[in-house]
């Protein structure tokens, strides 16, 4: 089951690939080098509360928290690109 980043649009498929779709062909296949591995939530001093598999992202990403009540990114994205592991900061971003 693929889903969708928002607010940019781009797609992650079921192996964690994410295909962006702004960029021209044959640039907007997934190269295999950039993959979604999870998420992390955390509480307002920045530590680490939740961690969640790939899979629990792509099965129902509607009861992840996102966004704080004020707005401000709760849980970010991780992700594996060419060789390192990166948090998604900014921008605000959610997985539906």
């Amino acid at each position: 089951m693929t889903r969708t980043i928002q607010p940019n649009g781009w797609t992650i498929h079921d192996d964690g690939n994410v295909q962006r779709h702004d960029v021209p062909a044959p640039y907007d296949q997934p190269s295999g080098q950039w993959r979604i591995t999870g998420a992390v939530t955390r509480n307002n001093f920045g530590h680490v509360t939740r961690r969640y598999s790939l899979a629990e992202v792509l099965a129902d990403p509607s009861v992840i928290p996102w966004k704080f009540a004020n707005g401000k990114q709760r849980t970010h994205l991780t992700d594996y690109d060419h060789g390192t592991y990166r948090e998604w900061g900014s921008p605000g971003h959610s997985v539906s």
